[in-house]
């Protein structure tokens, strides 16, 4: 009862909730750096009887530096950087730093330049000869992680990010069951510099081939036609009339207008639709029946798990545990709803699960 009071008062005197006073006192986390320094200071000015923990712990300085690129994963990755500080248990400082896909030596020198000011940084961009060098020297100034989409022959330190093999190959079986009784598969092709759009294109051509079936897929690739890739699209669909499903193994801008084309394009309209990632836009789609089946990348948890493998590596104490980020295949019926970053309240982010 006595340390109740103790608590009440404590809380009285900082102008916050009992709750707030025992994370503080007890470490439990979660609470900002400053409201912790107002608790422990009104905790020292009652003269509370007990060992009362630092307030001093010293800021993580993380930068992340991104490839611009126009798909919502990209959006969805900034969103998630922008509000990881309220949900991890120490005090921390994001940097975030954009390069268009052309400057990568822009992005090279950039990284060099900035890392001892930075305990380690998130990178997200393509996966090339010329950036996978020039990491692999990097990776003995800085801790890097690369995010969402891998460089593999980096040397990086840590890679976060879902299986996206394993992702390609869901959307292969689903797709093939589909058409178990005829019918053809209209796949968008990725660019050969995303490690990770690449990986699931590979998982899900490499399944049609093993079961015999390659010549059931039909290709399209929108940089193929730079005037007018939706027109282009169109026609290659109008030309097959077996096209049962259309596969996407990325959501940009393109897959977007596709799909909404849908509502009033029957040849669209009347096919099965799988795409990676969700958007407020494709989120409403598939709750409109628009497209029946996405496969999500958790963009959330990415970031939160890029974070806390760069705190560790620097010594940092942290109740959370790092898991791996599995996908998800998301329906109408299953929608997160309230639990996904672009759903939640301006300004939120929700502890990824």
């Amino acid at each position: 009862m006595k340390r109740r009071a103790r608590f009440i008062d404590i809380a009285k005197q900082a102008g916050v909730g009992t709750a707030t006073v025992d994370r503080v006192l007890n470490e439990r986390g979660g609470v900002s750096e400053k409201t912790t320094k107002i608790v422990l200071d009104a905790a020292r000015e009652l003269q509370i009887n007990r060992l009362l923990p630092q307030s001093n712990r010293r800021r993580l300085y993380v930068e992340a530096v991104f490839c611009r690129n126009p798909s919502t994963h990209y959006r969805r990755l900034n969103d998630a950087l922008q509000a990881v500080g309220d949900i991890v248990d120490f005090p921390i400082s994001v940097y975030r730093t954009h390069f268009d896909v052309t400057e990568t030596e822009k992005l090279v020198e950039h990284i060099n330049s900035t890392c001892e000011v930075r305990d380690g940084f998130i990178l997200f961009t393509y996966n090339t000869p010329y950036l996978a060098q020039n990491i692999r020297r990097l990776t003995k100034k800085a801790t890097i992680v690369t995010i969402s989409t891998d460089i593999p022959e980096s040397h990086r330190h840590c890679y976060v990010g879902i299986d996206n093999h394993g992702a390609g190959l869901a959307a292969a079986k689903i797709s093939a069951a589909i058409c178990r009784k005829g019918g053809k598969v209209l796949v968008l092709e990725p660019s050969e510099e995303a490690e990770a759009q690449s990986s699931r294109f590979l998982a899900f051509t490499q399944y049609f081939k093993a079961l015999g079936k390659s010549a059931d897929l039909i290709f399209f690739r929108d940089t193929d036609h730079s005037q007018d890739p939706l027109k282009a699209f169109l026609n290659k669909l109008l030309a097959h009339h077996d096209i049962r499903v259309l596969y996407g193994p990325f959501n940009n801008d393109l897959v977007e207008r596709i799909i909404s084309l849908g509502r009033i394009n029957a040849a669209i309209g009347d096919i099965a639709k799988i795409v990676h990632d969700l958007s407020a836009n494709s989120a409403q789609n598939l709750q409109d029946g628009l497209i029946d089946i996405i496969v999500d990348s958790n963009p959330a948890k990415e970031v939160f798990q890029a974070t806390l493998f760069i705190a560790r590596e620097h010594g940092f104490e942290t109740a959370f545990k790092q898991r791996p980020v599995n996908f998800q295949l998301y329906t109408s019926e299953n929608l997160p709803i309230g639990t996904m970053p672009y759903l939640a309240s301006p300004g939120t982010l929700l502890p990824p699960r």
